[in-house]
């Protein structure tokens, strides 16, 4: 029997091809100029890139979700998650209409609706643990038995989710992208229906989406780490007998914590965040043709 690694790869393999057929596989006969130009591989590409990532998003969230504590109601979280991702996948809808929907329908490829639900309904399905792990960290944090190795722990676990999290909504918004550019390629008369403003709002509200399920929980983790800080080592009001050294300790338990790094993890996650829009502002620069 396969190892897990051997397995995780296979899944992944079949993601990919999964993710190709649905690009490449024309269900017509019919020749089309969508699929006459170079653009078009590199979007086929894309979609079978972001499906293959879809197990690996899958399988780093279910680790971080087997960390943290155990929610009693747990199908009351995953209904949760259910409604809000229909919520987000309604919107994007509704922003995809509004944005590129003022123009007669394109010859792309066959059921072009039908393919990018799918691919849509995997990647929603993905993410899932990664975001239900930021939730469970949100709610665990209002516990008063929070230790200050649970605060590294989870400061660490939401690190880590938003970084996959990043790659998985920024390749989608490069994948997006690239459809656009493909159809411009193919009908350049039709540039007026798919503006340069649509890319940046699509990247913006991915964006937006990014800073809705990371943000919340942490700033709740860092008020209460600086909360745990100021209970156990308080400033002293009189500067007499081991204040030193209760100053000192609280400079490491603050530096445990990693609240000395705000700036620079600031940026960093700032960065992640803002990776779809700057993503689908760069994809701008790529002439498509």
């Amino acid at each position: 029997m396969p190892s897990s690694e051997v397995r995780q790869v296979l899944v992944v393999l079949g993601a990919f091809a999964a993710g190709a057929a649905l690009a490449f596989v024309p269900l017509s006969s019919a020749s089309l100029p969508y699929q006459n130009t170079g653009l078009y591989f590199v979007w086929g590409f894309l979609i079978a890139t972001l499906c293959g990532t879809c197990p690996v998003v899958w399988s780093h969230g279910r680790q971080a979700l087997n960390r943290l504590p155990k929610r009693p109601r747990f199908i009351q979280e995953a209904v949760g998650y259910g409604i809000f991702a229909v919520l987000l996948v309604g919107i994007s809808g509704v922003v995809a209409v509004v944005v590129f929907g003022r123009g007669r329908p394109l010859a792309t490829l066959p059921y072009m609706g039908p393919r990018f639900d799918i691919v849509y309904v995997a990647v929603v399905v993905a993410v899932a643990p990664s975001i239900l792990a930021m939730f469970r960290v949100a709610a665990a944090i209002r516990h008063d038995t929070v230790r200050a190795a649970d605060l590294v722990a989870w400061r660490v676990l939401l690190q880590s989710q938003l970084a996959g999290l990043g790659a998985v909504v920024a390749l989608g918004t490069l994948t997006t992208a690239s459809f656009r550019m493909a159809i411009l390629a193919a009908y350049p008369s039709r540039a007026g229906d798919y503006p340069v403003a649509g890319v940046l709002l699509f990247g913006a509200w991915f964006t937006g989406i990014l800073a809705l399920v990371y943000v919340p929980p942490s700033e709740r983790l860092r008020r209460q780490a600086q909360t745990l800080v100021d209970r156990l080592f308080p400033i002293p009001d009189y500067f007499v007998g081991d204040w030193q050294q209760q100053l000192q300790r609280r400079r490491d338990l603050t530096s445990a914590l990693r609240l000395d790094e705000t700036s620079q993890i600031s940026i960093q996650n700032a960065l992640i965040i803002a990776g779809p829009l700057i993503t689908s502002a760069l994809t701008l620069l790529i002439p498509a043709h």
